[in-house]
């Protein structure tokens, strides 16, 4: 984990993120403004995860389903201009192996860790700025925002150790 260690250090260390510390089940977990929370992990030692959260999913039939065909044709328009995957996650399926009730709307993107710190960088701001554009188009931030300002908000270490 060394390498998922190093990458997340400096990560949080230039975008002026409080120093991070793992939690229990191996994840780091940064809470930035606008309900940006953010958990980076690796299942192998060789890629890093980014995930966050999206939306609880209804569970009314025809509100999932909606919600569901929103979704899908909004990946299906974004998918040539980001690279992060919209995906439908069930109770038990978390990729963090998080025990939670109801489906959920996830955001991830995967990486391999042995990239240049500012091709990290990068592509970590690029999943914010996909992570901001997923929300506000729930309506869930009161409006878009750029890598730049992204990278520059507070953000704040949640989980693990306290």
């Amino acid at each position: 984990m060394a390498l998922l260690d190093d990458k997340i250090v400096s990560l949080a260390a230039s975008a002026g993120w409080k120093h991070p510390r793992r939690d229990e089940d191996g994840a780091y977990r940064f809470r930035l403004e606008g309900g940006l929370d953010v958990a980076f992990f690796s299942p192998d030692e060789r890629r890093c995860v980014m995930r966050m959260e999206l939306a609880s999913v209804p569970e009314d039939a025809a509100r999932r389903d909606e919600l569901l065909r929103t979704v899908a044709a909004r990946q299906a328009g974004v998918c040539r201009q980001r690279a992060s995957i919209a995906a439908l996650e069930g109770p038990g399926q978390s990729l963090l192996g998080q025990a939670r009730p109801g489906e959920r709307l996830i955001l991830y993107r995967m990486l391999e860790l042995d990239v240049a710190q500012e091709v990290f960088a990068a592509m970590a701001r690029d999943f914010l700025n996909d992570a901001a554009w997923w929300k506000a188009s729930f309506g869930q931030t009161p409006e878009r925002q750029d890598a730049a300002s992204l990278f520059s908000m507070p953000g704040a270490f949640w989980g693990g150790a306290r």
